[in-house]
């Protein structure tokens, strides 16, 4: 199939604003409810298995030649996990051997992760494991043979490398507009002359990507990577806050941004892409950014992003008629990826339901996380549909939270190491 920008445009982008202009933007009704009591078991059971996890760790021993054994026992209490929790529920959707399957291609993703970039700290790992589930999962939905993909792990290193770089205030907007002038060389094949550090690694990871897919026999993967460029550059605009953007605006960032990314994760997938397969998942991307804006609503509105959902406080606006705002933007979110997944003629039915239902989930997580935006009354309906109560949530985060200092973390990636070779 051929691709450029006018199908972008035309095709991906219009479709996916007009079903998003078309998603109702009232409470779903579709969606599982949780009794209290299917909460209740969640939670110990979640606090059961993270004691015991906590427990092994702890036995970390300092013996080398015990080491093995204690391996061995991580090993076993993931592959339960995995065979038998209810929450997540991978193994309604995956047979024990392709759950072990899936196990060694991620600790392959993480000996690659860990020897690419030693000093990347947990968070920056944990956005590039994101990163390969998601394009591990679209490989199980098309029924592909799992395994670790080189072009999958560039890919999926990039977001670390790079959006984070352009988001972050700590560089100025000459440095950033440098550092995409060479990543824009890269991607078009000319010579590159990387001056630090990141920027080698950064044309390190372009360079994983097209040891699969050279550019003189398949130059959609570039095509898209540079419209993906595109869109961050544009994104910028969002950060500025003495420029106002309209809703439409917005809409049109969010659209492009995400839909781009999640299209490259498909056209790594060794099948043939389809018309279908176009608009299924540059819908499915933009989803994907407005819960990322979702998960940053406190974040953004403190620095004065300007995302959908950071709705404006005018004046003549109340407290209440704000959360309502947000409220039915994510209703809509709710019905836009109920709709499009409901309608996508996937090969593996199965899998494309369980992940429909973690998009639930994800949504349902990332209102409970930037709770003080919404009403209680929208919380309260909300909670319903969450395998957990808010209050466990909030006391998990809240852990997380006191447990994160260098220290710890070390410790873990000491642990990470020993898990992966």
């Amino acid at each position: 199939m051929l691709l450029d920008k006018s199908v972008i445009d035309d095709l991906c982008t219009s479709e996916t604003r007009k079903t998003w202009l078309e998603s109702e933007d009232s409470f779903p009704d579709f969606p599982d409810i949780f009794s209290k009591d299917t909460q209740l078991q969640n939670e110990q059971y979640i606090s059961k298995i993270s004691a015991a996890f906590q427990k092994q760790m702890k036995r970390y021993p300092g013996n080398s030649l015990k080491r093995e054994k204690w391996k061995l026992k991580m090993d076993s209490m993931m592959e339960q996990v995995l065979c038998e929790e209810t929450i997540i529920g991978v193994h309604h959707a995956m047979d024990q051997e392709r759950i072990r399957a899936f196990q060694d291609e991620l600790k392959d993703v993480l000996r690659h992760v860990r020897e690419f970039a030693p000093d990347l700290s947990m968070d920056g790992i944990g956005q590039a494991i994101r990163n390969y589930i998601v394009y591990a999962m679209f490989n199980e939905m098309h029924q592909v043979k799992p395994g670790f993909r080189m072009a999958g792990f560039g890919y999926s290193m990039l977001y670390p490398f790079t959006d984070n770089y352009i988001d972050s205030p700590a560089y100025s907007d000459a440095k950033k507009r440098e550092y995409n002038q060479l990543i824009r060389d890269k991607i078009e094949g000319r010579a590159v002359h990387p001056d630090s550090e990141h920027q080698q690694k950064t044309c390190d990871l372009l360079s994983a990507i097209e040891s699969e897919y050279p550019r003189d026999q398949d130059s959609r993967i570039f095509t898209l990577l540079l419209l993906m460029l595109e869109s961050q550059e544009d994104s910028l605009r969002q950060q500025k806050k003495g420029v106002p953007l309209s809703s439409d605006e917005r809409l049109d960032i969010s659209i492009k941004k995400g839909g781009l990314s999640v299209l490259i994760d498909r056209f790594l997938v060794k099948k043939e892409i389809t018309k279908e397969d176009l608009i299924f998942y540059f819908e499915f991307g933009f989803f994907l950014q407005l819960a990322d804006d979702l998960q940053d609503i406190g974040e953004d509105s403190r620095a004065g992003h300007q995302t959908i959902l950071t709705v404006d406080s005018p004046h003549d606006h109340s407290t209440v008629d704000l959360c309502h705002e947000r409220e039915k933007i994510v209703n809509k979110m709710l019905h836009f990826i109920h709709h499009i997944v409901k309608h996508y003629q996937a090969e593996n039915d199965t899998f494309k339901n369980f992940i429909l239902s973690n998009c639930y989930q994800l949504v349902y997580s990332s209102v409970i996380g930037s709770r003080e935006f919404f009403s209680n009354e929208y919380l309260g309906n909300l909670e319903k549909y969450f395998p957990v109560t808010a209050s466990f949530l909030d006391s998990m985060k809240k852990n997380k939270l006191q447990k994160k200092d260098i220290d710890i973390e070390g410790k873990y990636m000491k642990i990470i190491d020993e898990m992966i070779y």
